[in-house]
C-alpha cells in the first residue's frame, strides 16, 4: 500500500494505526480472560460450568473468534463463526465451524448457518456460557425470516433500502421485525443459560439494539418504526406483500430470560483517536473535527473539502469519523467512500487548492459493492482524470466514482481487514511534510 507521495504515505500510516486500534482479536483479548478458573468478561466473572458455546457473527467474526480461542482454548466446546465471503482468511479452529455467506443481501447459506447456530445454543447444557461475538455485517449474515416473509423478500427490501440511500440504522430498523433472530432472537434461544456479548461496533453511537440488529438484545423489534422508514423512503408500496403483512401485525415480544451482559470492545471513535495520535507523534498539528457524521456522500465530501479550505495555518491535519450513504440514481460502480473522495477533490479543484490531500476510507476494506477501502485524492487528481479522458462530474452523477479514481492510481485496496468500525476521513496539508 506504500506510495512515494509523502502526504499519501502519512494518510496510509494513519489508516494503519486506526486498523490496529480496532483489531478484533486484540479487542477481545482486552476484555476476556480466565481468572482462577473463572471466565471473566469485561471485569465480571461468569458463573457456570466453565464450558463455552461460541457464536460469532459479522465481518470480524473470525478474528474475534481467534481472540476467544487464544483466551479460552479447550473451554470452547462448540461454536460457529458466520462471516462474509472472503473474510475467513484461511482460518481453522478445532471446535468452531466457519461459514461464509453473502453480504449485504442475505442468502440461503446465511440462513443455514443461522439454523446451525441456534441448534448449537439449544443443545448447550443449562450452565454453559453462550458467548456471542458480534460485528458489523451480522444483520445480513445471521438471518431467519419471519413467516410469511421469505429470504427473497428480505433480499428485496434490503436492496430497495440500500439503493434509496438508507443508513444502516434505518436498514436494521426495518429488518429486525421481519426476522426471528434479530431483536433478541439469539437471547431467546439461550433461555436461562449464561449469556455474554462482545460487540465490535459498526454503528455510530454504539446502540447494541442496532449493531447486527441486536440478536442478543431484546426490544429492538418495532414494526411501526419499520413501516415509517419504508414510507419515508417511498418504498412501502414497493415492498413485498409479506413484508407489509408482518409490519401491520400486532405482536408481543417475549421478555428475555436473562439480562444481557454486553461490552462494546472497539468503535469508530477509538480508530479516529489512534489515527490522530499517530499524526501528532509524526509532528503534525492534528485536529479531529468530525464525530459520528452521516449524510449523503457527495454532499459531505464537499463539506470536508470546505473544512480543509477554512483551516487555519496552525492546522496540518484534519480527521473525522462517520459513515455516509449514497442515493443511487445511476448505474456505475462505486460506493460511499469513493464518491465522498471524488466530490471532495472536485471541490478542492474548484478553488485551485493544491495544499490539501484528502481521503475517505472504510475500515473493513470494502466500500459498498467494491473491493477497495476508498481513495486518496487532491486537486491534481481531477486534472489527471481529465487528461486520461474522464469527466469527473459526469462519473459522479451516475454513481461511477471508482473508474476515474482507479485511472489515476488513487485507490486504497488493503482487501478485507478483519475489522469493521465505520469510516475515516483524513486530510493532510502538503506544506507540513
Amino acid at each position: 500500500m506504500s506510495h512515494p507521495d509523502p502526504a499519501r504515505q502519512a494518510i496510509e500510516s494513519m489508516f494503519g494505526a486506526a486498523l490496529v486500534a480496532a483489531d478484533p482479536r486484540r479487542a477481545v483479548l482486552n476484555v476476556l480472560r480466565v481468572d482462577r478458573g473463572e471466565i471473566v468478561v469485561d471485569g465480571q466473572p461468569i458463573a457456570g460450568s466453565g464450558r463455552v458455546v461460541l457464536i460469532a457473527l459479522g465481518k470480524a467474526a473470525v478474528t474475534m473468534a481467534q481472540g476467544a480461542v487464544d483466551t479460552l482454548g479447550d473451554r470452547i466446546v462448540a461454536g460457529i463463526a458466520i462471516t462474509k465471503d472472503g473474510h475467513a482468511g484461511g482460518a481453522h479452529f478445532k471446535q468452531i465451524e466457519i461459514a461464509e455467506a453473502a453480504h449485504p443481501i442475505p442468502d440461503e447459506r446465511g440462513v443455514q448457518a443461522t439454523r446451525q447456530a441456534l441448534e448449537l445454543v439449544e443443545r448447550a447444557a443449562a450452565d454453559d456460557l453462550i458467548l456471542a461475538l458480534i460485528s458489523g455485517g451480522g444483520s445480513a449474515l445471521f438471518e431467519a425470516p419471519r413467516p410469511p416473509v421469505t429470504l427473497a423478500d428480505m433480499a428485496t427490501v434490503t436492496n430497495l433500502l440500500l439503493r434509496a440511500g438508507a443508513a444502516i440504522t434505518e436498514l436494521n430498523q426495518v429488518r429486525t421485525p421481519l426476522s426471528l433472530v434479530k431483536g433478541g432472537g439469539l437471547a431467546q434461544a439461550a433461555g436461562n443459560r449464561p449469556l455474554a456479548t462482545l460487540i465490535l461496533s459498526d454503528v455510530l453511537g454504539n446502540d447494541p439494539r442496532i449493531i447486527a440488529s441486536g440478536p442478543t438484545v431484546p426490544g429492538g423489534a418495532d414494526a411501526p418504526a419499520a413501516r415509517e422508514v419504508l414510507e419515508r423512503f417511498g418504498l412501502w408500496n414497493q415492498a413485498p406483500e409479506s413484508v407489509r403483512i408482518v409490519l401491520r401485525a400486532e405482536r408481543d415480544e417475549p421478555a428475555s430470560a436473562v439480562a444481557p451482559r454486553i461490552a462494546i470492545i472497539a468503535d469508530n471513535e477509538q480508530a479516529v483517536e489512534a489515527a490522530s495520535r499517530l499524526a501528532i507523534n509524526q509532528g503534525l498539528r492534528a485536529e479531529v473535527i468530525w464525530h459520528e457524521v452521516v449524510g449523503e456522500a457527495r454532499e459531505r465530501g464537499r463539506d470536508w473539502a470546505d473544512a480543509c479550505l477554512a483551516a487555519g495555518s496552525g492546522v496540518d491535519c484534519l480527521l473525522g469519523g462517520g459513515e455516509m450513504t449514497v442515493t443511487v440514481i445511476g448505474d456505475g460502480v462505486g460506493g460511499r467512500t469513493t464518491e465522498f473522495a471524488l466530490a471532495a477533490a472536485m471541490r478542492l479543484h474548484e478553488f485551485d487548492d493544491h495544499e490539501w490531500v484528502i481521503a475517505s476510507l472504510a475500515t473493513d476494506g470494502q466500500d459498498g459493492p467494491t473491493d477497495v477501502a476508498g481513495a486518496i485524492l487532491d486537486a491534481r487528481s481531477i486534472e489527471q482524470m481529465r487528461e486520461r479522458g474522464f469527466d469527473p462530474r459526469a462519473y459522479l452523477e451516475r454513481n461511477d466514482s471508482l473508474a476515474p479514481i482507479e485511472a489515476v492510481d488513487a485507490v486504497v485496496a488493503p482487501g478485507p481487514t478483519g475489522t469493521n468500525v465505520n469510516d475515516l476521513y483524513l486530510a493532510v496539508r502538503r506544506t507540513a511534510l
